[in-house]
């Protein structure tokens, strides 16, 4: 096994979901997102104690638009204050948008999508159609692009909890 730092970059120009979500599934010990002030000293301490446990892999994923400039400018500051650390980057960018569909995705874009057409159907136009405690919920399309979901405090613990 290698004493290695993996940086992955993920899209998030606005939004640290995505992010998130797939640093809480992979286990990432940090998380950088643009809903959140970056303390790069507080993950040189953090990799600097793993190092001194000898925790051989860890993870750091970032949101495109996150305040530090992206992967290569994390990798590039951590490399400056941890010599002797090795760190790999990967931009995923847009490929993360591949992959074959699940059951559940399937069942969910057709649902929408029948009540998308019903919505027209209506009268209804301009609505962004989501899904709301298990039920169809229509936004207009000027809110729901301007207004952002803020970033619960809980994910944020479980990151925190789940890194140490």
């Amino acid at each position: 096994m290698h004493d290695r730092l993996f940086i992955i970059e993920v899209m998030g120009r606005d939004a640290g979901y995505i992010a998130l979500h797939s640093g809480i599934s992979t286990g990432a010990e940090n998380i950088l997102i643009p809903e959140r002030k970056t303390i790069m000293d507080d993950i040189i301490t953090q990799l600097a104690e793993k190092e001194r446990r000898h925790k051989l892999v860890n993870l750091i994923v970032v949101a495109e638009g996150d305040e530090f400039g992206g992967a290569n400018e994390v990798a590039k500051f951590i490399k400056e204050k941890l010599p002797q650390q090795e760190v790999r980057v990967c931009i995923l960018g847009h490929i993360q948008r591949g992959g074959s569909p699940s059951c559940m995705d399937r069942v969910i874009a057709s649902r929408m999508g029948y009540h998308a057409v019903e919505s027209l159907i209506e009268g209804k136009y301009n609505v962004f159609i989501g899904i709301v405690n298990n039920r169809m919920h229509y936004t207009p399309l000027d809110e729901a692009v301007k207004k952002k979901q803020r970033i619960s405090e809980e994910w944020l613990k479980i990151v925190k909890i789940l890194a140490t």
